[in-house]
């Protein structure tokens, strides 16, 4: 399954994009919607779209109203940083859940990809808050940071593990092969998210030439 990860466009173009889309993943904190405008965002497809705020421009209350905006129009998974403080998680998680909403407890390292006891330990812990998906996205630097990250596959069911950066793009092809549920992709003509991300043709270019 590919997930279009929708960066900052113009709202119709948005809902366009996630009326074609098999799944689609929005950043809030890149649209700047008020929790009013969310809702009808959420409203028709909901169940195959991911709601996420990234930190930086809101506050962890302004994240959790905008956040629980899309739970309760009905929006299938919500992407939460492992990272964010105890109050956060231990109000988002429950009423995520309490609303029949999978959540994504994510890792984030933009420097570089941690060791593999560092690596493991996340993920066992992501788990034990009650993820229903762990997602670790790592700066890849070298090939074996890219193996250090696919190698988590051999241990861990429910995880998507990614490198950012060009040294990790081979992660995001491989990672559908090994048992990620999904895989982040950009919109065409767009940038992405995310450093190293395949717009969503290129990757089904590559799915193809794998087949």
């Amino acid at each position: 399954m590919l997930c279009l990860s929708i960066p900052s466009l113009p709202l119709p173009q948005v809902m366009q994009l996630v009326e074609h889309a098999g799944m689609a993943e929005i950043r809030l904190d890149l649209l700047k919607l008020s929790p009013e405008e969310i809702a009808p965002l959420f409203a028709v497809h909901g169940q195959k779209m991911i709601a996420t705020c990234r930190p930086g421009l809101y506050t962890e209350p302004e994240r959790a109203d905008r956040l629980k905006a899309a739970i309760d129009a009905g929006c299938g998974y919500v992407d939460l940083e492992v990272d964010a403080s105890c109050v956060f998680l231990d109000t988002m998680i429950p009423y995520a859940k309490a609303k029949g909403c999978k959540v994504i407890l994510s890792y984030h390292n933009e420097k570089e990809t941690p060791d593999r006891e560092t690596l493991e330990l996340t993920v066992i812990e992501c788990l034990a808050c009650g993820a229903d998906v762990v997602k670790l996205a790592a700066m890849v630097n070298t090939p074996q940071d890219a193996a250090r990250l696919l190698a988590l596959y051999g241990h861990h069911e429910r995880i998507i593990a990614l490198g950012m950066g060009e040294k990790g793009r081979i992660t995001r092809v491989a990672s559908l092969a090994l048992g990620a549920p999904f895989t982040y992709v950009a919109p065409d003509g767009t940038t992405g998210t995310a450093p190293g991300q395949f717009t969503e043709t290129e990757m089904r270019r590559l799915i193809e030439v794998i087949r």
